[in-house]
């Protein structure tokens, strides 16, 4: 059975991204996105906690997040919130880079979202703060300050020691050109790295 995927992303670099999520290998996946195109993002971004309601269904019931990363993903507002809900739910993630990839113009690779948000577990280890980078320190991310891991069930290694940036636990971050060619593959590495079990 087919893992449920959600993808995360700057709609910025949309065109690049649709060339990835349309792909034979992404589309064999059970992807979930909130949005199926801009038009639907720019409604949505006019009505109070629509894109929060949109993003929380649409991770829901996935095992991973896969965040397709251009110059400026790691600075998006709702990425940093997609990465957050991810996290409350247990995903496993992988940082997908697609700099070069698509149109004129492409995007140019930029730094890992996953270094601008930092977990910090409790001292009881029964769940972890979620913080964020603001350009000097990391803080305490607002939108969503605390999970429990009642709910993400990630393995006692990610709550043992000190915080720590999410690249740290989530090291899986490849080329796009590269990725392809075992996407099905890593998509199961990241989910078991998290504590998931095969195909759930």
């Amino acid at each position: 059975m087919a893992r449920n995927v959600f993808f995360s992303f700057d709609y910025d670099d949309v065109m690049a991204v649709n060339i990835v999520r349309n792909s034979d290998v992404v589309r064999a996946a059970n992807v979930k996105r909130p949005f199926s195109d801009r038009s639907l993002y720019e409604a949505a971004k006019n009505t109070p906690g629509a894109i929060k309601r949109a993003i929380d269904s649409a991770v829901d019931g996935t095992s991973v997040t896969v965040v397709v990363t251009g110059e400026h993903t790691w600075r998006s507002y709702w990425v940093r919130y997609e990465i957050a809900k991810s996290l409350e739910r247990g995903n496993g993630f992988i940082v997908v880079d697609i700099d070069g990839v698509g149109p004129p113009p492409t995007p140019n690779r930029g730094p890992n979202p996953l270094d601008s948000m930092m977990l910090a577990p409790s001292y009881d280890r029964t769940g972890f703060a979620i913080m964020e980078w603001d350009g000097s320190k990391y803080v305490d991310y607002k939108l969503l300050g605390y999970a429990s891991n009642a709910t993400a069930k990630y393995p006692g290694r990610f709550l043992t020691g000190g915080a720590y940036a999410l690249s740290q636990r989530f090291p899986l971050r490849q080329h796009w050109r590269l990725l392809q060619m075992y996407f099905p593959s890593t998509i199961e590495q990241a989910a078991r790295d998290a504590g998931w079990n095969p195909s759930s």
